[in-house]
């Protein structure tokens, strides 16, 4: 618990010299948002922002594992993980601490984004805060344990930050994130529900446009619990801390 608190520590150190990171996670979102809040008014029944909140915020909330998987290889790069290797952590110690860093940090960008979005262009916020936030935190995870995945599975810092753009932007459009999924041509509406995100915006939806309690996504959290549960496991062994990681030349 110690170990994992320092590199909190640390990574939160690293964020407040990073730009990048707040352009891409809360000021690239709110462009978006005003840019198309106006535009979704005339789709979509309630406000744009009704829309366009939510699913921006699962858009980007989902980035988050990006810069976890680049945390991870600057590890390497400066040497870092090597004491982590050798520390005596088991594998699940040491993938908890990659990820609690970047769980919270997606939790809070959340929950910024939902503020903000309220007050700059009136995103309603009519549902439960409980439910509320068991939404936030399982989305969180969520998004954390696909980004694990995707560190598990490759071995440069180019190759995991491509996928992870792939993979989020790719999901991200089928599951409604970007346009509503009954404006998506018919052939993608079967393959929406297969993706965490139709689910998690979904879910966002009923809770801040429509009155949602906890009991009205239950649903929506089995399914996210379940992608977060799976896809932990799958990070948990298929991650390999000894193994060499690459850092692109830039």
């Amino acid at each position: 618990m110690t170990i994992t608190w320092a590199f909190l520590r640390k990574e939160a150190a690293t964020w407040r010299h990073d730009p990048t990171l707040f352009v891409f996670l809360f000021a690239a979102p709110l462009l978006m948002q005003a840019l198309l809040s106006d535009a979704f008014s005339h789709l979509s029944d309630g406000t744009g922002a009704d829309q366009t909140v939510p699913g921006f915020t699962i858009m980007f909330g989902f980035y988050v594992m990006m810069f976890m998987g680049t945390a991870h290889y600057r590890e390497h790069a400066c040497g870092a993980w090597s004491s982590v290797r050798t520390s005596g952590l088991s594998r699940t110690t040491m993938v908890v601490q990659l990820a609690m860093p970047y769980f919270l940090l997606s939790a809070a960008q959340m929950v910024l984004l939902i503020g903000t979005g309220r007050v700059l262009f009136g995103a309603t916020v009519n549902g439960s805060l409980l439910a509320l936030t068991v939404l936030i935190l399982s989305i969180a995870w969520t998004a954390i344990a696909l980004g694990l995945v995707l560190v598990a599975l490759t071995r440069n810092v180019s190759a995991m930050q491509n996928l992870c753009q792939l993979v989020v932007l790719g999901m991200g459009v089928i599951g409604g994130a970007v346009v509503p999924v009954g404006l998506l041509p018919g052939w993608n509406r079967p393959l929406a529900p297969l993706t965490p995100q139709y689910w998690a915006v979904d879910g966002m939806r009923e809770v801040l446009a429509h009155q949602g309690e906890l009991t009205s996504i239950v649903p929506h959290l089995l399914v996210l619990l379940g992608w977060a549960g799976v896809l932990s496991v799958i990070a948990t062994l298929a991650f390999d801390p000894g193994s060499a990681r690459r850092v692109a030349i830039r």
